[in-house]
């Protein structure tokens, strides 16, 4: 082996760090670290940056005890600078075990290893931590407040906000900034009035806050009102004004601005494009003294998402300069158009990639129906996120391979990723499809674990899951554990309900919905439509399905008339059933004229059966269900010459009655059986002739 002298070994293992090699410059130092009796190596000479990469070298991050006893390693600032970075790069564990290995500490080392901790969501292990410091300073409050915060503990943040021995301006500012994020304006606004001293970023997070609340009025006041403004004072006003729809008070407003930023530029350009006003928008990108790299993606996002790509791809094509969010967003553009092979075109020729341009591509392809290539490359990722998990779970569900959705999610689980909303939303729609009551049993336990129990959007997709799977008590259940509920919720249990026909509680659910002030939509409508046919409340039906019409706000969709045929035909009422088909203002379709023949069948009615078989040939002469129905009708009425022919004209059009299906659910799957086949290899235990 060729001896190198110190100095030129060191040069090596730095320009190793520099290209990113870090192994091999963790192994060279390695070397020189034994070599030197693991005590005598000092690195006086190392530059700041090439140091600040040794230290997030992943070597370095196990090695506490050894680095302990280098001497150039033993000022507190380092070492807090390796706990912060360690954490920034979610390894928190390593993180803690640097912080447990230093050989002296003080508050700032303290304060970060509490910060490591509030960034990576661990709020009680941040509080254990805090009230086991030997000093704390006002970062140290401040850094726990923000935290209990960011989680929604926002009583938990006045409770220590009020023991705080001295406040400043930061503190009184993280306490403003969690009630705004929390939809506390109210309580923002009194903390606002009683501070002793503000700086701009408090009138910032009033004014933001006020914005957010539909206040444009009292953002404005205080806008005025302020000493002294920055940018984001201004930009933050004009945010405001575009949150509540008045582009043009901040169109106004932004002419008014003194000095204008790219952010503001790139704001008032995306509130034009946001409102389909593409032409001002343009106008004002073409308007832009200095336009960087996020003004011309933002362009070619927005004209993409209006449907006008090639626009969008000209402006790609003459960007001065591209980055990787440029080409993701021009990706994203051609497969939200259904221009796949264009984005994949175009995803083949990219410089470098990044988890969220590898993502678009799979979400294209799912949106495609092309699973296959979406899993392919899912499987090539260099690094997934749970993005890119939730994605390719997704694509499964949308396109009907829920059994294989649930499968990616006991892999992603496997992995150690943390499942996020997204997650759980689509594997308990999944296992709703499947009807999958005990894996939907097992999602639900997981997502209590790691905090989503209570998520409302999770707990909606579990009113669902359940009351799809049978288990309308449990659905109940979950409903009414809920700290809160918005529109879903309460279509998910009324729907629930009149699911499993239970009309009274159907209905019962939807006078408390009217209690609680929340509006019905369409889907609301469709559950309790649905509830009156089960219970025969053809006048109650009536009057909800008039209201529809008559409020004008919600138009009736072909599930609102099909509850409509429904209701009258369960109740006997063909007649009256036929003229409203006739009298639809849309074309009613083959499953309108399905429900008529349904009821004309269990009811008798051969005249009246005889003109909804007659559109249904028409719409859907090669469904087998058709004839068997009007057979089915014919029998009932004991006409069995007709019953023949029917058979006959089946028999001549190659048609076949589909097979009977049923499944059953057993040690976390589902097993399906089709009658007439004898493949599944329990099918002889099942039926006893094993």
């Amino acid at each position: 082996m060729t001896k190198f002298c110190r100095r030129n070994k060191i040069w090596w293992i730095f320009y190793d760090v520099r290209s990113l090699r870090f192994g091999d410059g963790c192994t060279l130092f390695e070397q020189l670290w034994n070599r030197s009796g693991r005590k005598h190596l000092h690195l006086p000479a190392i530059n700041p940056p090439y140091k600040k990469q040794f230290f997030r070298c992943p070597k370095y991050g196990e090695d506490k005890g050894e680095l302990a006893s280098a001497d150039s390693y033993k000022d507190v600032v380092s070492w807090s600078k390796l706990i912060t970075s360690h954490a920034r790069n979610g390894r928190l564990d390593v993180a803690r075990q640097v912080f447990d290995h230093m050989p002296q500490r003080n508050v700032v080392s303290w304060t970060a290893m509490l910060a490591a901790y509030v960034q990576n969501g661990r709020i009680e292990d941040a509080r254990k931590l805090f009230d086991e410091m030997p000093e704390r300073n006002a970062v140290s409050w401040t850094t726990l407040i923000s935290g209990y915060t960011q989680n929604g503990r926002l009583e938990d943040a006045f409770q220590l906000f009020d023991k705080m021995p001295e406040r400043d301006v930061v503190s009184w500012n993280a306490m403003i900034g969690g009630c705004v994020r929390n939809g506390r304006i109210e309580e923002a606004e009194k903390l606002f009035n009683q501070m002793p001293s503000r700086d701009v970023v408090s009138w910032n997070s009033m004014i933001s806050g006020y914005g957010l609340n539909g206040k444009p009025e009292d953002a404005r006041q205080l806008f005025e009102k302020m000493p002294e403004r920055n940018h984001v004072s201004w930009t933050t006003m004009i945010a405001g004004y575009i949150n509540d729809g008045n582009v043009d008070e901040a169109r106004d407003l932004f002419g008014k601005m003194p000095k204008r930023n790219l952010i503001s530029w790139n704001a008032m350009i995306a509130a034009y494009a946001q409102t389909g006003r593409m032409e001002e928008a343009h106008d004002l990108f073409e308007q832009m003294p200095k336009r960087n790299v996020a003004a011309w993606t933002l362009m070619v996002t927005k004209y993409a998402e209006c449907g006008q790509i090639v626009k969008a791809r000209h402006l790609f094509d003459v960007m001065p300069k591209r980055n990787v969010v440029s080409w993701t967003a021009m990706i994203m553009g051609y497969a939200r158009n259904g221009r796949i092979e264009d984005a994949r075109c175009l995803f083949d020729e990219m410089p470098e990639r990044d988890v969220v341009s590898w993502t678009s591509m799979i979400v294209g392809y799912s949106h495609c129906g092309r699973v296959e290539e979406a899993h392919q490359l899912f499987e090539e990722i260099p690094e997934r996120n749970v993005v890119s998990w939730n994605a390719m779970i997704a694509g499964y569900e949308q396109n009907g391979h829920d059994k294989l959705a649930v499968l990616l999610f006991l892999q992603m689980q496997r992995t150690g990723m943390k499942p996020s909303q997204g997650t759980f939303t689509s594997t308990l729609r999944a296992c709703a499809s499947l009807a999958s009551l005990e894996q939907g049993k097992q999602v639900h336990e997981i997502a209590i674990k790691i905090g989503y129990g209570n998520d409302l959007v999770v707990s909606n997709a579990l009113i669902t899951m359940y009351a799809k799977c049978g288990n309308v008590e449990e659905a109940c259940q979950t409903f009414h554990k809920m700290p809160e509920h918005d529109l879903v919720s309460w279509n998910a249990i009324i729907g629930g309900y009149a699911q499993h026909g239970k009309s009274e509680k159907a209905l019962e659910m939807f006078q408390q919905m009217q209690l609680a002030g929340v509006k019905p939509d369409s889907v609301t409508f469709i559950g309790v439509l649905s509830a009156c046919s089960h219970a025969g409340l053809v006048d109650l039906g009536w009057h909800h399905f008039d209201s529809i019409i008559q409020e004008g706000s919600i138009i009736p969709r072909m599930e609102h008339y099909a509850c409509m045929v429904d209701l009258l035909g369960r109740s006997g009422r063909l007649d009256e059933a036929e003229d409203f088909i006739i009298n639809m203002p849309v074309e009613p379709n083959a499953s309108i004229w399905g429900t008529l023949l349904s009821a004309c069948r269990i009811h008798g009615s051969i005249e009246v059966g005889n003109r909804a078989a007659e559109h249904l040939f028409v719409m859907e002469p090669k469904n087998a269900s058709t004839y068997i129905l009007v057979s089915h009708m014919y029998a009932a009425a004991g006409r069995w010459d007709d019953v023949r022919n029917v058979r006959k004209m089946m028999k001549e059009k190659g048609l076949k009655r589909q097979a009977g299906c049923s499944w059953i659910e057993g040690k976390n799957s589902v097993h399906s059986f089709i009658a007439g086949d004898r493949s599944h290899p329990l099918t002889e235990r099942l039926t006893g002739n094993a």
